[in-house]
C-alpha cells in the first residue's frame, strides 16, 4: 500500500481537500481518501508532495470532431482559440489549462480539473473506472505544482509528475 497527500487533493467529484491523504494498493487501486481532522500530521509511508494530487487527465480531445467536443464541453469553447495543436499527453492538456488560468481569471482550476477528468471520463461511459479520486476506482494519480497555493491558480511555471 502506498500513501500520497499534498497541500490539495482535488477528488474531480467534490470540493478540494486540504492535506488529503489517498491510500492506493499496487495496482493503483483506492483503498481509502482521508479528509483531516485536525493539523497535518506526518506517518510513516507517506509521501507528501508539494502540489495538489488529482486523478489522470482523461484525454478525450480527439475522440470528437472539434464541434461535437465544444458541445460536449460547452466551457471551453471561449479558450478554443488556447488550444494547443499538440494534445496527446497530459502535459499537453495541462498546457492548454495553463494558458485558461493565465486568459480568465473567473475560471477556476477545480472546474477545469474537473471538466479533464470526471467530466470527460463520462463523456466516453468510463466514470466507473476513471476520472475520480474514489474508493473502488483506478483514476492514475497525478501531482500538480509551481502553482499560486493560495488562488490555487495555475502559472508558467506550474508542471506535472505522474504518481501512478
Amino acid at each position: 500500500m502506498r500513501k500520497f497527500a499534498a497541500h490539495f487533493l482535488f477528488p474531480g467529484n467534490e470540493k478540494p481537500i486540504a492535506k488529503g491523504t489517498v491510500q492506493v494498493d499496487s495496482s493503483g487501486l483506492i483503498l481509502d481518501i482521508i479528509k483531516p481532522t485536525g493539523p497535518f500530521r506526518e506517518e510513516a509511508g507517506l509521501e507528501f508532495h508539494n502540489g495538489i494530487i488529482c486523478p489522470a487527465f482523461v484525454n478525450v480531445y480527439h475522440e470528437f470532431e472539434p464541434a461535437r467536443f465544444y458541445r460536449k464541453f460547452p466551457a471551453l469553447r471561449p479558450f478554443e482559440s488556447l488550444c494547443p495543436e499538440r494534445l496527446n499527453t497530459e502535459k499537453d492538456l495541462l498546457g492548454w489549462l495553463k494558458a485558461i488560468q493565465m486568459d480568465n481569471q473567473n475560471i477556476s482550476l477545480e472546474q477545469l480539473i474537473r471538466i479533464f477528468t470526471l467530466d470527460s471520463a463520462k463523456s466516453i461511459s468510463l466514470d466507473k473506472e476513471l476520472g475520480s479520486i474514489e474508493k473502488g476506482k483506478r483514476p492514475g494519480l497525478m501531482l500538480i505544482s509551481g502553482m499560486d497555493y493560495q488562488k490555487l491558480r495555475l502559472t508558467e511555471n506550474s508542471h506535472l509528475k505522474m504518481l501512478i
